[in-house]
């Protein structure tokens, strides 16, 4: 059985970004699925492009293949499902499409980071001010989206790496993180790592 994972970043126009975006993702969920599966990455781009990439996908019904997608949530989620917050927020139609399997990352791939501060600070070195992190490790859903990467940009000024970059760094610390410290922080991102480790 394929498994492809249709992450929202990475650009379509850039292979170099490309590639980052493939690897960081890729290095994680190697993490959490473990030997006995390795699922494709498919960096797609801007968000309705994703969508659009896995809606087409999914259309085509073949079943040798397990499709999901991993987007930003972008703000609080209070709906039942991530398909309905998607639906609500986006306007994304999800009726035609057979079980989707869909996953968030909230509010921003950044809050991840958040949650371990101990990769982040191993990453930047000297001169990284964890302290000015915001909220709390173990519940960043909480920590609002116009809030994650201004302080994480602040936190990593004064380092030799410079300023929190979303490509340059940000795909780099997705393949340092611990799934684990993420899961325990982002009850959406136990359900993503739940759906790896029972491929």
């Amino acid at each position: 059985m394929k498994v492809k994972v249709f992450v929202e970043g990475g650009g379509n126009d850039n292979e170099d970004t490309i590639t980052r975006c493939r690897q960081g993702f890729g290095a994680y969920c190697a993490k959490v699925a473990g030997e006995k599966s390795h699922p494709k990455i498919i960096p797609c781009g801007g968000r309705n492009q994703t969508f659009k990439k896995f809606e087409n996908e999914l259309k085509i019904k073949n079943a040798e293949e397990i499709c999901a997608l991993l987007v930003d949530a972008e703000a609080p989620v209070s709906a039942p499902s991530p398909t309905k917050h998607l639906e609500g927020r986006d306007r994304w139609h999800f009726s035609e499409l057979d079980s989707p399997k869909v996953f968030l990352m909230v509010q921003a791939m950044e809050a991840w980071f958040l949650a371990d501060r101990e990769a982040l600070a191993a990453f930047y070195g000297r001169g990284f001010l964890a302290n000015s992190l915001p909220g709390n490790p173990t519940n960043v859903e909480a920590v609002l989206k116009d809030d994650i990467e201004r302080s994480l940009r602040h936190a990593s000024k004064p380092t030799t790496k410079g300023e929190y970059h979303k490509t340059k760094h940000g795909f780099a610390l997705l393949a340092l993180i611990d799934p684990a410290r993420i899961g325990n922080a982002s009850p959406h991102a136990k359900q993503f790592n739940n759906f790896l480790r029972n491929l």
